[in-house]
């Protein structure tokens, strides 16, 4: 549905958009009104095959996965410096989930029995996205921060495109995605994105924080959007 005209306000409790004339609700984080072409945003990094092995090399495979992670890491901390205030914290707290020497053993262990490292990457930051989910509440939220750091790390180690927001456009648009991450909301320019909306996250999400911060009229928890909009 990309072109498509899409308008959404928000307030402080609740968010209504309208899509050709469908109205959906979700929790407004960030009050605003934007309106502008939808832009959907898709392609998720692919899991990596559950059967995937390294050379034997263990030892190169893992300094493999920790090029990866650091460059990651690294990566998150410039896009916080370049956004400074709030963003730069969000991104150094990323940061350094990216860097925990919990993960990286755990990657380190998988590797050592023979598995790939885009493999092992993904089971191990699988098994600290569980925890986190079933905790619930604010830790539950930090899911999103965590997978956004999987999927890069994977993307690097994969050759696979970098995911995130189209740096510009010939107009403002209204994004519409699954859920966003800390590293691509603080970057968000209000030139680019006139607003954002999303199926998943909460008032309490790192990206919630930063849109409000941002002042980017934002809704999340909208259930169902991305296939209303694609089926237009």
């Amino acid at each position: 549905m990309d072109g498509q005209k899409t308008g959404m306000t928000t307030g402080d409790e609740s968010g209504v958009r309208s899509l050709a004339g469908t109205s959906l609700a979700g929790t407004g984080v960030s009050p605003g009104a934007g309106y502008g072409p939808a832009h959907v945003l898709a392609g998720e990094i692919p899991e990596p095959d559950k059967e995937s092995r390294h050379d034997g090399d263990a030892a190169a495979e893992r300094a493999r996965a920790e090029r990866a992670v650091e460059e990651v890491a690294a990566d998150l901390e410039a896009r916080g410096d370049r956004a400074g205030g709030e963003a730069q914290e969000v991104l150094g707290a990323q940061a350094l989930m990216a860097r925990d020497p919990s993960l990286a053993i755990e990657v380190g262990e998988l590797i050592e029995r023979g598995v790939a490292a885009p493999r092992a990457v993904f089971d191990a930051f699988g098994k600290y996205r569980d925890l986190l989910a079933a905790a619930g509440g604010y830790l539950a939220e930090r899911v999103t921060d965590l997978d956004d750091i999987r999927d890069r790390v994977i993307a690097v180690l994969t050759g696979l495109p970098m995911p995130g927001v189209p740096a510009s456009a010939a107009e403002p648009f209204v994004l519409i995605a699954k859920d966003l991450a800390p590293a691509d909301t603080a970057l968000l320019s209000k030139d680019v994105v006139a607003a954002f909306v999303t199926e998943q996250g909460g008032p309490t999400s790192h990206t919630a924080i930063l849109a409000r911060s941002m002042g980017v009229p934002a809704v999340v928890g909208c259930e169902a959007f991305m296939a209303a909009a694609t089926e237009r």
